[in-house]
């Protein structure tokens, strides 16, 4: 697949990567304002000098390609990821699809008014891990899903248009969580409760710690704590996740050398007690280990996959434009509630 690339410093780095190590894919073009960047990019790539660009329109107009890569900041992903798609182009951009409601509708339009395929690089989701849960879940293995309890510390620190956003974290690496919330259910978010800071060792101008509470259909309850600011703390990317069912519970736990899922039944007959119980788990190894089979291809590999496969076969990605408005609509009302101190309803969109 030949692929042009919007945004070639900061992450786009992990991308110029990703597609070279990824079979089948070539990047025709180079898009970027920094000479520096291009340049470098273009040494990681093999891209000579006539084919990189700093405007999106002339690398579209100028080289025959199949698809573009965004990673450009999220207030440019409108105008960047549009200019694509009426150039015929297949578009994967970076998360979050816009920093607007209104952005991301727009360049969900402009893909089906094209028949392009837009794809959003919610990538947490495509691991063998979260994949073994979603089946579990959706297998009954805990029973209908009653809370889940969510917890996510690394420390961080944020370069260039991120150190400047009001809520860094949350549109940056919450929204990751909210989608994998989405996955994990199988059900979208109706209402949310956040309240944000920005904790002292904190290099940004915006909120870089998080308590979100979710509530979604069906009436399945979310407690999610999140911070890009704890030195000497380090969950890992995909945090530590405690869901509850009406017959057991899942503990997912990356960083747990017994087991990263330990599944928990409930299988006691609860009526026959008589007297306050509480049940307390036994010495380790705890739980019952639960060992997710590969997927291959993960992250930024899978993406890129499901995306050309989606692009030969005319289908709609998982993470779709379309799909990703929902993750975008819980993202923005966690937002608004931290501004405004209240709970908030999260939008209703068309999906």
């Amino acid at each position: 697949m030949r692929v042009i690339q919007a945004g070639v410093g900061g992450f786009g780095l992990s991308w110029l990567y990703a597609v070279r190590e990824s079979d089948g894919f070539e990047h025709v073009a180079l898009v970027d304002p920094s000479p520096t960047a291009l340049a470098t990019a273009g040494e990681i790539t093999g891209v000579g000098p006539e084919r990189r660009f700093t405007s999106v329109e002339e690398a579209v107009a100028t080289v025959g390609a199949d698809g573009l890569i965004d990673v450009t900041p999220a207030p440019c992903h409108e105008s960047t990821t549009i200019t694509a798609l009426e150039g015929g182009l297949h578009v994967l951009v970076e998360k979050p699809i816009a920093d607007k409601m209104a952005s991301a509708q727009a360049m969900v339009s402009a893909a089906d008014r094209h028949s392009r395929i837009l794809m959003v690089t919610q990538q947490y989701r495509y691991q063998d891990q979260p994949r073994c849960l979603r089946r579990l879940i959706s297998g009954g293995a805990i029973g209908e899903i009653d809370h889940i309890v969510a917890e996510f510390q690394i420390h961080g620190l944020l370069f260039g248009w991120r150190r400047r956003m009001e809520h860094p974290f949350l549109m940056d690496m919450a929204i990751h969580h909210f989608d994998l919330m989405r996955y994990l259910l199988g059900r979208n978010a109706v209402r949310v409760t956040a309240q944000t800071w920005n904790p002292k060792v904190s290099n940004t101008d915006g909120d870089m710690g998080a308590f979100v509470w979710v509530e979604f259909e069906g009436g399945a309850r979310v407690n999610y704590t999140g911070t890009f600011a704890a030195p000497g703390v380090d969950t890992g990317w995909n945090g530590r996740w405690v869901i509850t069912g009406s017959r057991g519970s899942l503990v997912w736990n990356p960083r747990d050398e017994w087991g990263p899922i330990r599944l928990f039944r409930q299988d006691a007959d609860l009526s026959q007690y008589r007297e306050q119980q509480f049940f307390t788990p036994l010495p380790e190894p705890w739980g019952e280990p639960i060992w997710a089979e590969s997927i291959g291809a993960t992250g930024h590999h899978f993406d890129l996959y499901h995306w050309r496969a989606c692009a030969e076969t005319g289908t709609q990605p998982e993470t779709s434009g379309r799909d990703n408005l929902h993750t975008l609509a819980l993202t923005l009302a966690a937002v608004r509630s931290a501004n405004t101190g209240r709970t908030v309803e999260v939008m209703r969109v068309r999906g």
